[in-house]
């Protein structure tokens, strides 16, 4: 057999095991998501000041990792239009700098509908996604209709 057919035969077994490992792998390696069904709280801020967002319900959140101080991170892609960045690498070495989430509380909620244009849907996901009581609710809006 000539050199260049044992060249062609290694790169073919060599792309044939690639093949069906990186197949493998990949079905293996799908990610974890979670799409919210209610808005969740982002708190974040620079400078010793604290801003809270809300993240909209329908958003999916990919699982990266669980930490043994009680929380999980995950990831959220955004599409990012009409701006051109440039990228740069990162000169620190733990460079993640991560927001905080939680569920809509009572008194983020209270802030919410002072603060922010909550839509209906918004709202009615918030109110039965759970972390609020019933006896919260009601004070709730005790509050708004005084």
């Amino acid at each position: 057999m000539s050199r260049a057919a044992l060249h062609v035969l290694a790169l073919s077994l060599c792309l044939l095991v690639g093949f069906f490992v990186g197949g493998n792998m990949s079905e293996s390696k799908k990610p974890l998501v979670h799409k919210l069904t209610e808005p969740l709280v982002l708190a974040g801020g620079d400078g010793g000041s604290v801003r809270t967002y809300l993240l909209p319900a329908g958003t999916s959140m990919y699982y990266d990792q669980a930490f043994p101080e009680g929380f999980v991170r995950y990831k959220v892609y955004v599409n990012v239009e009409g701006v051109n960045w440039e990228p740069k690498p990162t000169e620190e070495k733990f460079w993640v700098d991560p927001l905080s989430a939680f569920p809509v509380g009572r008194s983020q909620l209270a802030e919410l509908i002072r603060s922010h244009p909550l839509t209906k849907e918004e709202l009615r996901s918030i109110l039965g996604g759970g972390s609020l009581s019933k006896d919260e609710i009601k004070a709730l809006l005790r509050e708004f209709s005084e």
